[in-house]
Order: C-alpha cells, then sequence, then structure tokens
C-alpha cells in the first residue's frame, strides 16, 4: 500500500519544531513513498535548510506558493501533487510515533469500508514535555454521535485521497478548522472513520495554543460546528453545543487553557461507549 504525507509550512513556524517532525517521519517503522510538503509563501533559509537536509531521505516534493495563502489552500494545491492512494496528514510542531503509518495501514487492510482513520495523541509542550493522553471515540458510529465536537485530530488523521477529492477537498473559505468542516461533508456523503485507540502522534499543546484561537476565528469555527450538525439532522442542543469553544475564547488565554483543562472530564469525545481507557 502506498502513501504519501501531506503537510503544510509557512515562514513563522519554528525551524526546530519541523526537524522533529520530519525526523519522525524518517523513523518510522513504514516509510511514506513521498513527502508533499507546501511552502505557504516565502519560508526563509532555517526553515529551508531543514528542509534540504532530509530531502533525499524522505522523498520530499516541495509545492512553493509564491505567497501566503492559508492552511486550507496550501492543503488543496498539495493534494493535487500526492501521488498514492492514502493520504497522511502532518503538522510541522508535531511528531509522529515510529508506528503510526504502519498501524494506519493495517486499519484500512483489515477494514476494507474504512476511509478516515486517526488515533488517539500524547499532548507535549514547547519544551518537548509529554503531558496527558488524549482519547477520541473509536467507531465508525460514536464518531458520527460526537461529530459536533470534532471526535479527529486532524494531524493524525490517514484518508484515501479520492474519497477526499469527491467531496471538494478543504473549504478554502475558512482560515481555521478547515478540517472540522470536511469531516461533516464526509459524513453527509456517506465515508466511514475510525479511530486507532492508541496514541500515534505526539500533539504539540500548550497555554500558547489558545493565542492561536482568536475570538474572530472561534466564532468562525462555531458557526461551522451549527452548520454541519444542521446538516446532519443531528439533536438540536448540540447546535448550540458547538458554541463552547466561542464563549471560552472570550477569556483571555491563560485563562482559555484552565478552563480548557477543567472542561476536559465533561468532553463528550471521552466517554463514548466503547472506548477503551
Amino acid at each position: 500500500m502506498n502513501l504519501s504525507v501531506l503537510m503544510s509550512v509557512y515562514k513563522d513556524e519554528s525551524a526546530h519544531y519541523l526537524a522533529e517532525a520530519l525526523q519522525s517521519l524518517a523513523d518510522q517503522t513504514l516509510k511514506a513513498n513521498e513527502v508533499v510538503l507546501v511552502e505557504d509563501g516565502p519560508i526563509g533559509d532555517d526553515l529551508s535548510a531543514v528542509i534540504e537536509s532530509l530531502r533525499s531521505e524522505l522523498n520530499i516534493k516541495s509545492v512553493k506558493l509564491p505567497q501566503n495563502m492559508g492552511l486550507a489552500y496550501a492543503l488543496n494545491e498539495g493534494l493535487k501533487q500526492c501521488s498514492y492512494e492514502f493520504v497522511a496528514r502532518m503538522d510541522s510542531d508535531d511528531a509522529a510515533l515510529p508506528l503510526r503509518f504502519e498501524k494506519q495501514l493495517v486499519a484500512f487492510c483489515k477494514d476494507t469500508t474504512l476511509d478516515i482513520v486517526g488515533s488517539f495523541v500524547k499532548e507535549f509542550d514547547s519544551l518537548g514535555r509529554v503531558g496527558g493522553l488524549r482519547t477520541m471515540p473509536e467507531q465508525h458510529e460514536h464518531i458520527l454521535q460526537n461529530l459536533w465536537a470534532c471526535p479527529l485530530i486532524h494531524p493524525t488523521v490517514m484518508f484515501r485521497h479520492e474519497k477526499i477529492k469527491l467531496v471538494g477537498n478543504y473549504n478554502i473559505a475558512l482560515k481555521r478548522r478547515q478540517d472540522y468542516e470536511l469531516w461533516f461533508r464526509c459524513a453527509a456523503k456517506g465515508l466511514r472513520f475510525a479511530n486507532i485507540a492508541e496514541p500515534l502522534l505526539l500533539y504539540r499543546f500548550d497555554h500558547n495554543t489558545h493565542k492561536k484561537q482568536p475570538i474572530r476565528l472561534a466564532w468562525q469555527q462555531a458557526l461551522v460546528g451549527y452548520g454541519g450538525v444542521k446538516l446532519l439532522e443531528m439533536a438540536w442542543w448540540k447546535r448550540f453545543a458547538c458554541f463552547v469553544p466561542f464563549v471560552r475564547s472570550l477569556f483571555p488565554s491563560w485563562i482559555q487553557h484552565s478552563v480548557y483543562q477543567y472542561l476536559k472530564k465533561y468532553d463528550p469525545r471521552n466517554k463514548a461507549p466503547g472506548l477503551r481507557k
């Protein structure tokens, strides 16, 4: 089974984080056939040097955009260059654990009806300190029930290239949470989801993460959720539950992180039937 990795990088990202991300791809027990890396505008010498240091080993195909166009546009341009049946998303500040690709491809082999497969993650901070386990519903039905809460962690996802193309790829009108909106469209078209019940990625997350979510984008995320729940004709209360992250965004970032940690105990993604503890 052949595999492309899809990534995007822009000038303000950390060269150190990118080096960790790319090295984690080199350390996979089952390596991808290619890494399609979109440079979303000019990226500078430090990031370029990291890419060049691993270009040959990872078979990196660079897609260079003349200016920063945003993640959705960059990913769509990258998808055009992905050569293989399966595509694994990866962010430039995370690290894939060594068995990630092998276990995801095994999942596709065991259940040929699957179209999108994610996993649990271990959170780690800006200093590389590993923290808590973030879990997700495992089975397709439980993922659908909780789709309003986005029960797929985008950089863990591997999907069938043609199926994502058929639903229209990422929505370039959105600045954030393009994955959230995409999963609703996938569900509406009958695509099937799963999460592997173990962490296959180190997911960078700390109090600084909330600074990336200004109020305007949190409102946009809430509207995406509301529209997706309506599209799938889910329970009425789920439409309003989509606005919880927006309410959280009204607080200062340091308070947002505390609220996030407190609300984790009520997160429905951790309570779906069949979830392993």
